[in-house]
């Protein structure tokens, strides 16, 4: 009785029920059409909500979200909850990572639902979404991978930092990915697609020497088949910004030993914040935590 009655408590301002009745329900939605036919009404709304949102802002939208992913399947039914849910979790995604000043929003997203990471079935598990709405041109990317192609160094710090890379299914794609693909960033954010050359070649290698704060081999043959099959590296003497001990030779034994320790870590669920409680100097916290 007391769930049924904080079921409808929250009911009349959360703003994801507001979107079940406003634009799945009002006007009915032919169900052949699927989400296909009100996933860009829910980029809109949710839009509306996110594109400035503050932390506090932030905070009081994923308590809506995680209280309506609670109870709502049984007034929707397992199918189109199913289809809501994961539209609106890639719709969060992308505004949140999208943003190039939004590194604080990133930060607190990744401490709101960083206790859901461990369960990949956890619809609150947000990070390990890939984005797949057809309104979006990021189709089929990860938060990691978004955040590495519009070269937003404090936000792949963030991400690197609660171990989103070591998730990745190919980690060391991240590099093909940043060698490669120009930025995409948000329409509002135009001026940023013309910054100087000399500016993003400086994001593009400063993202790349975070990643390899991470990884341990990078494949130069993924690289030099990308080059076969007619891509064009953005970094002309991009063989001089990998290290040789990330490619060719054995990689440096403090690295491998960070390596290990974030990985336990992220298996118990404890990256980053129980890097601060173990028993090391705080430089080498620091060293864990991907500060050098």
């Amino acid at each position: 009785m007391q769930d049924s009655e904080d079921e409808q408590g929250h009911s009349d301002d959360n703003v994801f029920v507001t979107l079940v009745a406003g634009v799945i329900q009002t006007p009915r939605v032919p169900r052949p059409l699927g989400h296909n036919a009100y996933q860009t009404g829910i980029y809109r709304t949710l839009g509306r909500v996110l594109r400035n949102v503050t932390s506090e802002k932030l905070d009081s939208t994923m308590s809506d979200f995680v209280r309506f992913s609670h109870f709502a399947h049984v007034r929707m039914g397992t199918q189109l909850y199913m289809e809501f849910v994961n539209v609106c979790t890639n719709t969060i995604l992308h505004l949140v990572c999208a943003r190039r000043t939004g590194a604080h929003i990133v930060r607190r997203l990744m401490e709101i639902i960083s206790g859901y990471a461990q369960n990949q079935a956890d619809h609150l598990a947000l990070a390990w979404r890939r984005f797949t709405p057809s309104y979006s041109p990021v189709g089929g990317m990860t938060p990691v991978m978004l955040v590495a192609h519009n070269r937003q160094f404090d936000a792949l710090k963030i991400l690197l930092q609660y171990g989103m890379l070591e998730r990745e299914r190919r980690p060391s794609y991240v590099i093909i990915s940043l060698l490669f693909d120009s930025p995409c960033l948000e329409e509002e954010e135009e001026e940023e697609r013309n910054l100087c050359c000399d500016s993003l070649m400086r994001e593009l290698k400063a993202c790349m020497a975070l990643c390899f704060r991470v990884l341990i081999h990078v494949s130069i043959a993924e690289i030099e088949m990308q080059i076969i099959y007619g891509q064009q590296p953005l970094i002309a003497e991009w063989r001089d910004h990998i290290p040789h001990n990330r490619s060719r030779d054995p990689c440096e034994l403090s690295h491998l030993c960070r390596a290990v320790i974030r990985r336990r870590l992220l298996v118990l669920g404890r990256l980053p914040n129980g890097i601060n409680a173990l028993f090391l100097p705080r430089c080498l916290q620091s060293y864990l935590n991907l500060e050098y």
